[in-house]
């Protein structure tokens, strides 16, 4: 057997080096002459690095693509044209997978839904595996001694390239516009996301935001926090069923969280979770890196750092936390195709001025013209410095960029880190 793995991340490093473990030959592509390789790779795996070229595809059995890389590469198009089997490392680990899938997806949240999930079955006893688009791949997290819960975050990339995966308990949490530089159209975004309820059977579970139309033969179950359904918000309670919990016991803020609260929650149920388990793992999670967190407090300027808000929607819903004109919201990065005019009434509404940074600040500065004072600042750096010298006390310095990070930055986590840092220093 003869494998080609395209893509020398995370998940292309990891799944060459389970199959050279196995003993089988496998080749590492990558179109980078020399990629930084997230882990040593294992020497018995052929490196094909600064190549994409079709003669990559002599003698190969199966493809293995990383998340990273589109399927419409000419490469990709090319073996599909020699009907080869192309699958994503997702699938390859599912094939060798012992235990029960709970799998989340969605355009914003599923970091926060995936690890509050996972601490539900933590304090519950399970020992979970969380893994996926959240820690390391799933190809390097199984358990060959025994069986056991993998609670997945799945982002639409990895969800493109399945087959035969299946998620017991699947969740999509929102679908709104993301990825645009990647998809064609939004609907085959959408698309891509459904591909969690791909090959549920009657006794799955799908559980999804009640906004969300979802084809399954598995029970649907919906949540909200704005109307009635399984499990929804009523005033300051979260209810499922007969069960109550307070909004107070949950120790994320924001109206979002307390929708993945609930997904989380009717996971757990259907799971088979004690409800007194799931309040508990509500008041002790304190949220994820770079979701929303206080930096500092200085001088009555509050200074947030919301790195993984990488989309226009993130954003406006990080804007929705804050008192009316009082954020100077750091705006910008590697566009998406974001639709940065959707955020032009929260903006006026919550922001005193906007300053931008990275690549998108020209289309930004275009699309926002004229809602509130935009200052072109080009990095990091100079955005904190302008905002130390101009907050004052009662505002709100908050980072959510609504773009990615990869003009600037290796991730969002070094974009978070970066700021972090600079703010401590001032």
């Amino acid at each position: 057997m003869r494998t080609l793995v395209i893509g020398a991340a995370k998940s292309g490093v990891a799944a060459a080096n389970f199959l050279a473990k196995r003993g089988e030959e496998v080749v590492l592509a990558d179109s980078k002459v020399d990629p930084a390789l997230p882990y040593a790779l294992d020497e018995r795996v052929e490196k094909a690095f600064g190549r994409d070229d079709v003669a990559l595809l002599d003698r190969v059995d199966e493809i293995v693509v990383s998340p990273g890389v589109p399927l419409d590469v000419p490469l990709l198009m090319e073996a599909g044209k020699r009907s080869m089997k192309v699958i994503g490392e997702i699938e390859l680990a599912y094939r060798h997978l012992n235990g029960t899938v709970i799998a989340i997806t969605g355009s914003n949240g599923k970091s926060t839904t995936t690890s509050l999930i996972g601490e539900i079955l933590r304090v519950a006893g399970r020992e979970p595996i969380v893994a996926g688009n959240i820690g390391e791949p799933l190809i390097a997290s199984l358990d060959f001694e025994r069986p056991r819960t993998y609670v997945l975050e799945l982002s639409s990339f990895q969800l493109e390239a399945i087959d035969h995966f299946r998620a017991h308990v699947a969740l999509l949490l929102n679908v709104t516009p993301d990825h645009m530089d990647r998809y064609p159209t939004f609907e085959s975004y959408a698309a891509a996301k459904q591909r969690v309820f791909r090959n549920q059977e009657a006794g799955d579970y799908a559980i999804a935001n009640a906004n969300l139309s979802v084809s399954t033969p598995a029970q649907v179950l919906r949540f909200s926090s704005t109307e009635h359904g399984d499990a929804y918000l009523d005033g300051d309670e979260l209810v499922l069923n007969d069960r109550r919990i307070p909004r107070a016991s949950l120790k994320l803020q924001g109206t979002p969280n307390v929708e993945n609260a609930l997904a989380a929650w009717l996971a757990a149920r259907v799971a088979g979770v004690d409800d007194v388990d799931v309040q508990i793992a509500f008041g002790t999670f304190s949220g994820l890196p770079h979701r929303m967190v206080l930096v500092r407090e200085r001088d009555g300027v509050k200074w947030i750092n919301d790195s993984k808000g990488t989309n226009v929607d993130a954003t406006i819903a990080a804007l929705q936390s804050f008192p009316p004109a009082s954020v100077w919201l750091i705006l910008g990065g590697y566009d998406k195709h974001g639709e940065f005019e959707r955020m032009r009434d929260i903006v006026r509404a919550r922001t005193k001025g906007i300053l931008t940074i990275g690549k998108a600040a020209d289309v930004i500065a275009e699309k926002l013209d004229g809602a509130v004072p935009i200052a072109p600042l080009h990095d990091m750096e100079r955005a904190v410095k302008w905002a130390a010298e101009n907050a004052k006390s009662g505002d709100v310095v908050l980072l959510s960029p609504a773009c990615a990070s990869f003009d600037q930055y290796r991730n969002f986590e070094h974009r978070g880190e970066h700021f972090e840092e600079l703010v401590k220093k001032i």
